[in-house]
């Protein structure tokens, strides 16, 4: 191969005679096959290398944003700002976003050890002659790997920020809750689990029946007596729905357990005697976890003192202690 002096590129002056003689000998052998494959094996390192260089700046981007998260969940400043319950619910933020940033992590970690892994091979001189691997019909190139990896974690910008996005929608949410939580709270209707404890059975029932009647829905019956087969409190929800509402109030709260016998014999009268469409267990005190066992397995709702107290102090619908869909009285009308 001849190259002229005042070519765009010429070869380096080489002191050494040996590196002289041998660069020589290859210059002289080259021909466009040559260059053309010592080009491509160039390129191909190029982006290679520029791919790795990606992933890694994309696992280390999702690394820090990974530890503010956990230095942002554990600063006192903000934890101080909601009650407990809230805090509990911004938890549960918290813990789907941290668990997307680990999912993306290990997705991440998984597809930068195999692009690593090609690119080692990549970027190795191979024994045989360059324009050998990139021969007609070879389509076998370490950077296909590289690619396929890129190509994988291309969408995860796009997951970390709808989850972004949803954290801090959430976040939002859960503070204006707060202020709607901590303004019924000093409000004359917030009955405390304090305050309740000091109730006897009838008050006791008479104020879930309010609370229901509270949260929209009509009160058919206020409190029990005798012969009422284990339904204290009956109310109807916009929707036409049967709340059936057995109570186990006690002063002794802290220490109280409803049994899974107490529900078992509440279940056999619900639905059977009252026709409820809606089964519902209320105390001031604890369940038992068989009696919750059983109550999640034949839907029964459970209100413990934790629930009660969102419910009665601090302002939350029955609908969201719950879990139950609000529906309408349109729904009930076409019913």
């Amino acid at each position: 191969m001849i190259i002229e002096r005042d070519a765009r590129v010429v070869p380096p002056r080489y002191p050494d005679r040996d590196v002289r003689r041998r660069m020589g000998d290859a210059l002289g052998k080259a021909d466009e096959a040559d260059l053309l494959a010592a080009y491509l094996w160039v390129q191909e390192v190029s982006i290679g290398r520029e791919a790795c260089t990606q992933l890694r700046r994309q696992r280390d981007a999702l690394r820090r944003n990974l530890e503010k998260l956990e230095k942002l969940r554990s600063d006192s400043h903000f934890r101080g700002r909601t009650w407990d319950f809230t805090r509990a619910e911004l938890d549960l933020v918290f813990d789907e976003f941290i668990k997307t940033v680990n999912d993306e992590l290990d997705l991440i970690g998984r597809c930068l050890e195999q692009a690593s892994l090609a690119f080692e091979e990549l970027s190795t001189l191979p024994e045989e002659d360059l324009s050998t691997r990139y021969a007609p019909g070879r389509v076998d190139s370490p950077l296909n790997t590289i690619a396929e990896q890129w190509d994988e974690i291309a969408p995860s910008t796009d997951r970390f920020e709808a989850m972004n996005q949803w954290a801090l929608a959430e976040a939002d949410r859960l503070e204006a809750v707060d202020d709607r939580r901590n303004l019924f709270a000093q409000s004359q209707e917030s009955y405390s689990l304090r305050r309740i404890q000091g109730f006897d059975g009838k008050d006791f029932e008479l104020l879930i029946a309010w609370l229901t009647q509270r949260d929209g829905m009509k009160v058919i019956r206020q409190h029990g007596g005798t012969g009422d087969r284990g339904a204290d409190v009956i109310s109807q929800t916009p929707d036409g729905r049967r709340v059936v509402v057995q109570c186990k109030q006690t002063s002794r709260a802290a220490k109280h357990m409803v049994t899974s016998t107490n529900v078992q014999t509440f279940n056999g009268t619900a639905r059977l005697e009252h026709k409820a469409d809606i089964a519902l267990m209320v105390t001031n005190g604890t369940f038992s976890e068989p009696a919750r066992d059983f109550a999640n397995d034949h839907a029964i709702h459970l209100i413990g003192a934790t629930e009660l107290e969102r419910w009665a102090t601090w302002g939350d619908s029955l609908y969201e202690v719950v879990g139950l869909s609000q529906g309408s009285s349109s729904e009930a009308a076409a019913a």
